[in-house]
């Protein structure tokens, strides 16, 4: 199948910037599992993108993590966009949310963890990448299997 890349057009040159990049809250909490602070998280995501001025293609959430993929990032570094995106979603998340943070266990001043993971993506349509942050979370929500007590010679019959 031959899919045609769009490449964004600015004043003095012409290409394509994809990033997908991954953050972790502090101590790996399960915060995202509260719909409310995940649905605050993306709000933020988005505001944070049109701020920057960058395209925000897809997010998506496991129960302990969040994905983003930027595209036409070409004005930031990949650190940059980190702390942009990590500060400004912390500030508000924290200040709404303060008491179900807690009572997930994210105590202190961190929101996030200090790392992020990071991977520039080349010749990927938007909606494929667009497609694998978003879906590939619903391995995270399924129910868990029930956990078989082990055997042991005090409980054998």
């Amino acid at each position: 199948m031959d899919v045609k890349v769009k490449l964004a057009r600015y004043n003095h040159c012409i290409g394509e910037s994809n990033l997908h990049l991954q953050f972790t809250p502090k101590y790996r909490k399960r915060i995202f599992e509260d719909k409310d602070v995940r649905a605050e998280c993306e709000k933020q995501f988005q505001e944070i993108a049109a701020r920057l001025n960058v395209q925000l293609a897809g997010i998506g959430f496991g129960p302990d993590h969040a994905h983003a993929f930027v595209t036409d990032w070409k004005n930031y570094g990949i650190a940059q966009l980190a702390q942009r995106f990590k500060g400004a979603s912390a500030r508000v998340v924290r200040q709404k949310y303060p008491v179900r943070l807690i009572v997930k266990g994210l105590y202190g001043d961190s929101m996030w963890s200090d790392g992020y993971f990071h991977r520039t993506v080349g010749a990927v349509t938007t909606e494929t990448m667009k497609k694998y942050v978003t879906e590939s979370q619903k391995k995270h929500r399924t129910p868990k299997k029930p956990v078989q007590k082990q055997t042991t010679l005090l409980n054998c019959n």
